[in-house]
């Protein structure tokens, strides 16, 4: 059992504990964590009636229902409080009559709101906020973790942001009237996606006495603002234990005095926490050489750039196609091209085909979050690749028999005969070497290449060797470092390309093309045609000045290119080409004729039946040259081509898309139209928008005018397209708008992304007494409630305080001093049926009750109000299935979460989570749009007051279907949580589970009097009414509502009494009945007494009359 010392404690303090009982109090107290300047807090304390601390923005935001707020606060009065803006700034001295709703217009915690007074230097508050973003330790975050993990059930919590309030020996207003103080503590903290509130009371310092509040009553829990909120527990028990907190007994923790919520509404990926830590990662300047790459300027140019390969990305939105290189000593770039082939943008890959690494923080920090300053600091570590420093790389190439262009463009004709060394060029950094084998084509006198090899060395990579042999039928044997390559499919949007990726080298077939890129650094591509090996070799400009070889610059081979090189003639200058010893193709399986010479052009045009076989030529010199040489008109042919093919090649690489001049960052005033002009170094190129909006208006002389009338996302992209050369850049400058009240109060610098979009939105700096997050508000006195029943006077503020109450009508107390009634105190079971009795000193210190809601008299007995039920069995939830659709590529959180939110802007909030979330599998359509299909089973929380189970029943499909249709754009944007669903029809939503009302009415309970009936409407749900006050008394009979049920008092009326249990008989009463017998009596009789009366003088009358008229008659 329990110490005698506990026993007698609870009975002097609870002679009648309605709830609490003696056992509870030996449950431990929850200890405050420390607090002070002992513990590093600072303190912030107003000696005035109200007053707020500074704001604190956490970095991640703090996830509060299904938003993610930027900054909050904390009052005297017991709030932290979320402000939709900066300027909207308010103590809110009264709580909430009712508690919180949903439909609170105000997002806060409450850990003890009730009005508060520091104004006579008595109590301070201290706070402390502790930045854990990097897993620093903190003990008092530790300690909070490990509450969160123990009553959640979940150890994975590791806090990034913490704030401790603590108010301590807090008095009510006014302080110098009332007695005791309270000194209790709240503990916000969040991981960037959940978030949780601690409230701890110290045990025995909560001293308020309510008989001394003449307000609203206490009101401690929270609400998001967005629908989501929680009343605590005591807020449904009788009020001296609502101003004992530190009483109450936390079952999940076993601890009094401690208070636990979970504030945020549904877990979210927090793209703002994913960037900090990314960035935190990083060195503030990158290491590698990001500033030596840059990205082809076209898709066009790019695609004839070996050095680039294409790939596929599917992070990048729909119609990007991209090309990625890599280089080991300096890492790799991708770059992302539209429709056109136009550039759009590039990074910077730090390791080959690991796009996700470097696209995810991009996501993170540019796309997915609203705060614009953390694209900044990622650009800052990760500069944006462009194309103006692109330079294409210098080729060379050997066709025909065979023919040569330089890398300085230099052509010549070569009939060597033998291995020879084609280009040898090095740098700082690498170095490069293609050889090249000849052989005797057929008997004419002329050679071909039969055979290349390539070898490539950096100061990361040992030598990686590739070769190329031509086998019959124009087939090519690739061999890397001696072993035979076998293809596979690439890695995407190649066209049928093939592709094995080594180290050091990428190597891929399209159809009879077989090409290497070195490292990303230099190409071979060769081609197989009438037996005969063609190739091009692409250098990067690195190498210019630094080459040797038949494909060399500056002239060193002159001779060789003019004259050709044989066994015989110039034997000096073919020395100089020719490898001596073993190559890269090892030896020779055949033997070199000792006699060969070759034809040069000028003998061969002396041919007479030259004419006839060279026609088809057009004049182009190799394709004479090999069509005589070897006296076949289809390699002549194909030499054309393939010349043909190298310049054009050529071409491309040097042809540059129209540029685009003109602003970066476009900034316009709502309703005002803003015009900017934009140029291009291409006469023929016309401007055009990617998109439509109806907002802007881009005209074909690169004419750009903004008249902004809504804030929906949208990207603005301007191409340019040059019709002479076809090809197209773009450009998508920043916008932003300021939907500011006056365009003197807009902050074109702090801004905020508004949805996944190129949009941005100005901050407001609000003067002239406005508020709200556009400054459209004007600061009214009636901006915070008045006292209970005080009305409020706009442009004026509150009236008087109510009689005997003292006050400005936001603050009112009761009249005179605390000390005048110290010595009165309540009478022994004064008060009944749980009802509180305190001493009011505005009744001249008489003892008076506080009652449930049920009760009508002074003394808690008399019951016949209504009130609203308690839920004696949460009743099983409403439950729809919803298909929905859309184009954006969308995970499963992030359609969760929207969904989430669209569901709580319903006019009735009762939606209370999503339990599940599947992606539908479905066939692609044949226009290659990527719809996705998603199935989300939603639950909805049946209560019994308003009209929350009239909406559900019957309206709420509905309503979901025009919610869907009209999707409301956020408050705040939190990247990828607000995915644009298609609209639906009803035929896409289902009811799972409904109930109906009766089914329901089990679920609710009339705590109080016997005899109540739960009786539900459409709008008012269910409520707990009385008899009394539906006519359960007939004849006007008056029912009391007593503790065994309704009870009528029948009374009299007219001549009848009333009688019965609900005065349903009537009686005439006793003496009325007499009354009306003997009265009756007598009237009869004064009847009679008339008629004898009035027949008498009627006889007398006639016997007179008779006797004069027979006198007459009797005298003549």
């Amino acid at each position: 059992g329990l110490p005698k010392r506990w026993r007698i404690v609870c009975w002097i303090l609870r002679p009648r504990p309605p709830r609490t009982s003696c056992s509870s109090l030996s449950w431990p107290g929850a200890s405050l964590l420390p607090y002070g300047a002992g513990a590093g807090d600072l303190e912030f304390v107003r000696r005035t009636v109200d007053f707020t601390s500074p704001l604190f923005r956490p970095a991640t935001g703090f996830p509060l229902g299904s938003s993610l707020r930027d900054s909050l606060y904390f009052t005297d009065n017991g709030q932290i409080i979320f402000p939709e803006s900066d300027y909207q700034i308010f103590s809110y001295p009264n709580p909430l009559p009712t508690g919180f709703t949903g439909w609170d217009p105000v997002a806060l915690v409450a850990p003890f709101w009730d009005d508060a007074d520091f104004s006579t230097g008595q109590g301070t508050i201290f706070y402390q906020e502790y930045k854990t973003l990097y897993g620093e330790r903190r003990l008092p975050v530790l300690q909070t973790e490990s509450w969160i993990r123990k009553i959640t059930n979940n150890g994975g919590f590791k806090a990034r942001w913490t704030l401790k309030v603590t108010w301590v020996n807090a008095h009510a207003y006014p302080a110098q009237w009332t007695l005791g103080s309270n000194t209790y503590q709240a503990i916000l903290s969040t991981d960037g996606s959940r978030s949780y509130a601690l409230f701890l009371y110290q045990s025995g310092g909560m001293q308020w006495d309510v008989a001394q509040r003449s307000g609203n009553l206490v009101l401690m829990g929270f609400s998001s603002g967005d629908g989501y909120f929680e009343n605590s527990p005591l807020m449904s028990q009788p009020v001296w234990e609502k101003y004992r907190p530190d009483r109450f007994l936390n079952s999940s923790s076993g601890l009094r005095g401690l208070q636990f919520y979970r504030l945020h509404r549904e877990e979210r990926p927090n793209y703002r926490l994913e960037c900090l830590q990314w960035l935190k990662s990083q060195p503030q300047w990158p290491s590698w050489g990001w500033n030596q790459v840059s990205c082809p300027c076209s898709w066009q140019q790019g695609r004839w750039d070996l050095r680039f390969q294409p790939v596929s990305i599917g992070l990048l939105g729909l119609g990007s196609r991209q090309l990625c290189s890599f280089t080991s000593w300096r890492g790799g770039v991708c770059c992302s091209y539209g429709p056109w082939g136009e550039f759009r943008e590039g990074w910077h890959v730090q390791r080959p085909w690991q796009f996700a690494p470097e696209l995810e923080p991009q996501n993170w920090c540019c796309l997915w979050n609203d705060k614009p300053y953390l694209c900044a600091l990622y650009q800052q570590r990760r500069p944006r690749v462009g194309c103006a420093t692109y330079r294409p790389p210098r080729p060379a190439w050997m066709f025909g028999d065979p023919h040569i262009t330089t890398l300085d463009g230099v052509n010549y004709t070569f009939n060597g005969l033998g291995d020879f060394l084609l280009v040898g060029a090095q740098d700082g950094n690498s170095s490069f070497l293609l050889q090249g084998r000849t052989a005797q084509t057929g008997s004419a006198q002329a050679t071909n290449f039969i055979a290349f090899a390539a070898q490539y060395r950096s100061g990361s990579l040992g030598p990686v060797t590739v070769q190329w042999l031509l086998e019959p039928h124009d087939g090519i044997h690739v061999l890397l470092d001696n072993q035979t390559v076998t293809f596979e499919p690439g890695h995407g949007d190649g066209g049928g390309q093939e592709t094995v990726n080594a180290t050091g080298v990428l190597l891929s077939r399209n159809g009879s093309v077989v090409s290497a890129s070195f490292d990303g650094w230099a190409a071979v591509s060769v081609i197989a045609l009438s037996d005969i090996l063609h190739a091009s070799a692409s250098l990067p400009p690195e190498y210019q000045n630094r080459t040797e070889g038949l494909l060399g610059e500056g002239g060193a081979h002159l001779p060789l290119r003019l004259y050709g090189c044989h066994a015989r003639y110039h034997h000096a200058l073919c020395v100089t080409g020719q490898i001596n010893g073993t190559g890269l193709l090892g030896k020779r399986n055949d033997q070199l004729p000792s006699n060969f010479t070759p034809v040069f052009y000028s003998q061969l045009q002396n041919s007479s039946w030259a004419e006839d076989v060279i026609s088809s030529c057009n004049g182009d010199s190799s394709c004479i040259y090999d069509t005589l040489a070897l006296r076949n008109a289809s390699i002549g042919l194909h030499t054309r081509a393939v010349s043909k093919t190298y310049k054009q090649v050529n071409a491309t690489l040097n042809q540059y898309p129209p540029s685009i001049n003109g602003g970066h960052v476009v900034e316009a005033y709502k309703g005002q139209t803003t015009l900017i002009q934009y140029t291009s170094n291409a006469e023929d190129a016309t401007f055009t928008l990617r998109d439509n909006w109806t907002d802007f208006k881009l005209f074909e002389n690169g004419t750009l005018l903004w008249t902004p009338k809504s804030l929906e996302p949208f990207t603005l992209e301007i191409l340019a397209r040059s019709a002479k050369i076809g090809l197209a850049s773009a450009l998508q400058p920043r916008t932003v708008v300021c939907h500011c009240n006056a365009e003197s109060q807009c902050l074109y610098n702090q801004t905020s992304r508004v949805g996944n979009s190129s949009l941005e939105m100005a901050g407001c700096k609000c003067d002239g007494g406005t508020f709200g997050r556009y400054c459209e508000r004007s600061k009214d006195a009636c901006e915070e409630p008045c006292f209970p029943s005080v009305r409020c006077i706009p442009g004026k503020g509150c009236e008087a305080c109510p009689p005997h109450l003292t006050g400005d009508g936001r603050h009112c107390a009761a009249l005179g001093s605390s000390l005048l009634c110290r010595n009165q105190s309540c009478p022994v079971n004064y008060c009944y049926n749980q009802g509180r009795c305190y001493i009011s000193q505005t009744l001249g210190c008489q003892p008076t009750c506080t009652c449930p809601p049920a009760f009508t008299d002074s003394l808690c007995f008399l019951a016949g109000n209504n009130f609203s039920p308690t839920v004696h069995l949460e009743p099983p939830l409403r439950v729809i299935q919803l298909l929905l659709s859309e184009e954006e590529n969308a995970s499963m959180a992030e359609v969760n979460a929207s969904v989430a939110y669209i569901l709580g802007t319903l006019d009735m909030r009762a939606f209370l989570r999503n339990s599940q979330v599947n992606r539908i599998d479905s066939p692609a359509p044949a226009s290659g749009s990527p719809i996705q299909h998603w199935m989300v089973i939603s639950e909805f929380q049946y209560r019994p007051w308003g009209p929350v189970i009239d909406f559900l029943n019957n309206q709420l499909l509905a309503a979901v279907v025009e919610v869907f249709f009209y999707q409301v754009p956020r408050r705040r944007e939190e990247s990828r949580n607000h995915v644009v669903f298609q609209p639906i029809s009803r035929e896409d939503v289902w009811d799972v589970t409904a109930l109906n009302v009766s089914t329901l009415k089990a679920y609710f309970k009339c705590n109080g009097y016997k005899g109540y009936d739960l009786v539900y409407s459409p709008q008012s749900g269910f409520t707990c009414v009385s008899p009394c006050s539906r006519g359960y008394c007939d004849h006007g009979g008056q029912c009391q509502h007593l503790p065994s049920g309704p009870r009528c008092s029948c009374v009299s009326f007219s001549i009848y009494t009333a009688w019965g249990e609900h005065c349903e008989h009537l009686s005439m009463k006793l003496d009325v009945f007499f009354g009306i017998f003997f009265g009756s009596l007598g009237g009869l009789l004064l009847l009679g007494v008339g008629v004898f009366v009035v027949l008498r003088f009627w006889n007398c009358s006639r016997t007179s009359f008779s006797y004069l008229l027979h006198s007459a008659e009797a005298s003549p």
